[in-house]
């Protein structure tokens, strides 16, 4: 990309978040329009921020609408109705029940960790660990307990697992003295990582004094170094956060590392992907209280921040 490339589209995000913010500013002086505006903002972002399976399909991001899946009458058992069972009929094997029950269960039992699950069980190993014990970056990996039952229900369960995302937003932690962060590798198999199908790769660029791009490069390396051995990913997600457009100064910098970032990715599809069009882009321009899309006219705005749409925002820990 050339200079004048990268100044155009920085030129065509300072104009997105103009027009978003000329959005939230007519609606300030209109409440017809503020209602509007509200409603909109807290619709779901977009494909990469869909409901989990465990949402209602009207969520609007609340907490109050989030409940799990309902399970048929039958399966929910009462004391009078367990004590009557054990007396009057036997036991059933889990496999008589039918395979959408059973898919049901997998949901619940099977599920992607977190980034913030993974790297919280990092600094918990962390904190046991005595003071005068040799200092060791190594995290211990497990597999859930249902894959490990037996041949059919691992295979079942398998089917359901690599059906879900597995999304990185958030960056590995740190060891002190060292520039970049921990491999994420070593949260999460490399077998892992070549066996998931489907990607969700959530990128804030800009961020702090000294721009957040080149660390997410160095998370991103470590995944397309897997991927480039042996990969099934059939699609990949990429939601690019940009912040603090306003810092010409910093983004000098953040635009270069910002295009070698989307380099390795595109550079990962030509070489290593199943097909065209696995990677999918959106980019999203973080302005305080709200959120613009680009590649509109008149920029979609969507709240900000947010905990169930933004991982990784301040407000998870309010």
């Amino acid at each position: 990309m050339t200079r004048y490339e990268s100044k155009k589209r920085m030129l065509d995000w300072q104009r997105t978040q103009r027009l978003g913010r000329r959005r939230v500013g007519k609606a300030t002086k209109d409440p017809v329009a503020r209602s509007k505006l509200l409603e909109e903002a807290r619709l779901p972002v977009s494909s990469l921020g869909s409901p989990s399976l465990h949402s209602s399909a009207g969520d609007t991001g609340t907490s109050e609408n989030i409940r799990p899946i309902q399970l048929p009458s039958f399966l929910l058992s009462t004391p009078d109705s367990g004590s009557q069972a054990l007396t009057s009929k036997p036991g059933y094997s889990f496999f008589s029940f039918p395979p959408e029950i059973r898919d049901m269960i997998y949901q619940y039992a099977v599920q992607y960790p977190t980034c913030l699950d993974l790297f919280a069980s990092y600094y918990n190993q962390k904190e046991k660990r005595s003071r005068f014990a040799c200092s060791s970056t190594k995290v211990e990996l497990h597999t859930p307990t249902v894959l490990l039952l037996c041949k059919q229900i691992t295979r079942e369960a398998l089917t359901i697992l690599r059906s879900q995302s597995f999304v990185i937003d958030r960056i590995p932690p740190f060891i002190h003295g060292y520039p970049l962060p921990l491999p994420i590798t070593d949260f999460i198999s490399i077998r892992t990582l070549q066996n998931i199908r489907f990607f969700e790769f959530k990128v804030a660029v800009g961020e702090g004094n000294y721009g957040s791009a080149h660390v997410w490069r160095r998370v991103l390396e470590n995944v397309l170094d897997a991927w480039a051995q042996k990969n099934s990913v059939v699609r990949l997600g990429v939601m690019i956060k940009l912040c603090n457009l306003a810092a010409e100064g910093l983004w000098w910098l953040e635009l270069q590392e910002y295009e070698i970032l989307v380099d390795k990715i595109n550079n990962f599809e030509f070489r290593h992907a199943a097909k065209p069009g696995t990677v999918q882009y959106e980019h999203w321009i973080l302005d305080v209280y709200y959120a613009y899309r680009t590649g509109y006219r008149n920029p979609l705005i969507r709240m900000h921040p947010d905990k169930y749409i933004w991982q990784g925002s301040p407000m998870e820990y309010v």
